[in-house]
């Protein structure tokens, strides 16, 4: 085997320039299917992360559009179960907010001290809501930074007075934190709107008078069944209520699941049309394997001549078809592993690992094998004198 490796790059570098752009092809095509998977793995990674971060990756309770049943004591008795790792109420409000006595249209949003578990926020400044906040139905507020940013010109204004109106009730809040702009995803979901800010749900209730919640978003305990979960919450909902409620329980790891597919779908899309560049190349490959087979018909048959067996022909050109399209494969991993460091540098989680760009080298490896067997084939079926006879 050595030897035949030996005489393939032997006989590649004799045509320097053909070889090359060769590999350069099949380089072109590895790359472009390495580089969609990368980034599909990536990009699968953040979604799964960006979910997660909502609480996607439990269950949401609401209830029929006009029907207000959902207060603290649903909140406890879904608590309460041992099943349930944590829930938290959520409500949404449109308001006005005065900033350095300018308003600005926004979405106010009452959480919990929890909101983590909801609602992806960065903090920039100062803190998020409390327990304490929450209990008290404290005057505290935290803004996105869009709206210190227009406001003042500044990103910290912590410390700051907000006055927000929502329909004929005004109310002063003091504002104790910042969040990064578009942190959130429920800012990426209205992004017409220019910021957010975000109450504690109790202060929101005494401002609106609205005693109840908009839904109830539950984690699941590590290990526990979201399916289970969401049969003894209705089982709760049915015997708190004697079945007269009308209420449903989203299983958002269904939703996830499937935007999961989706996410999957696409890349496998993505990563088969780069895969036609790899096909391309492997025509390449037979395309100049069929030449050398015909600038090399003296050759073969002095080879023939002296005792060469069709076997040792056809290995001789097959190894020389797999020599370039490795080659190539290797040229063209390279700046897929480099991208996987630089987003793993960056922190960004690389759904991508060794052992796929092993199978991303072998497929390459078995491109250059199944068009190189024709080559390989004809030059192995030509016939000494024939071949001799060649000019």
């Amino acid at each position: 085997m050595t030897e035949l490796i030996a005489g393939a790059f032997k006989n590649l570098f004799r045509k320097r320039s053909r070889t090359w752009l060769t590999v350069c092809g099949i380089a072109v095509g590895v790359m472009m299917v390495s580089v969609v998977s990368v980034l599909a793995g990536a990009g699968r990674d953040m979604v799964d992360s960006e979910l997660e971060s909502m609480g996607i990756d439990g269950l949401s309770v609401t209830t029929q559009e006009g029907t207000d049943i959902l207060d603290e004591e649903v909140l406890e008795e879904i608590r309460s179960l041992r099943c349930v790792s944590s829930a938290m109420p959520l409500m949404l409000q449109y308001g006005d907010v005065w900033l350095a006595s300018r308003p600005f249209s926004s979405v106010l949003c009452g959480i919990d001290a929890g909101a983590g578990q909801v609602i992806s926020l960065k903090l920039l400044h100062g803190r998020m809501i409390s327990p304490g906040d929450v209990a008290a139905a404290a005057g505290v507020c935290v803004v996105d930074e869009a709206v210190a940013q227009d406001a003042y010109g500044r990103s910290n204004i912590v410390g700051k007075t907000v006055e927000l109106r929502v329909g004929d009730v005004t109310e002063q809040l003091t504002v104790v934190g910042v969040t990064e702009t578009g942190s959130s995803l429920l800012q990426n979901f209205t992004s017409f709107i220019p910021g957010m800010v975000y109450i504690p749900y109790t202060t929101q209730q005494n401002i609106t008078g609205q005693d109840t919640f908009d839904q109830i978003a539950v984690r699941t305990g590590d290990g526990e069944s979201t399916a289970l979960a969401q049969r003894r919450i209705q089982q709760t909902l049915t015997r708190l209520f004697d079945g007269n409620a009308v209420f449903r329980t989203d299983d958002l790891a269904t939703q996830k699941g499937r935007l999961e597919r989706v996410v999957d779908a696409v890349a496998w899309v993505l990563t088969a049309l780069s895969g036609i560049s790899l096909l391309v190349s492997g025509i390449s490959i037979m395309t100049i394997m069929l030449s050398s087979v015909s600038e090399r018909t003296r050759e073969i048959g002095i080879k023939k001549a002296i005792g060469a067996t069709r076997g040792r022909i056809l290995a001789e050109f097959l190894v020389e078809a797999v020599t370039l399209s490795v080659c190539g494969g290797i040229i063209g991993l390279l700046p897929a592993v480099i991208l996987s460091v630089l987003l793993y540098a960056t922190g960004t989680a690389v759904g991508i690992s060794a052992a796929t760009f092993g199978w991303l080298l072998l497929f390459s490896m078995a491109v250059g094998c199944v068009f190189g067997v024709y080559p390989a084939y004809k030059a192995s079926r030509l016939r000494p004198v024939e071949a001799l006879r060649s000019e």
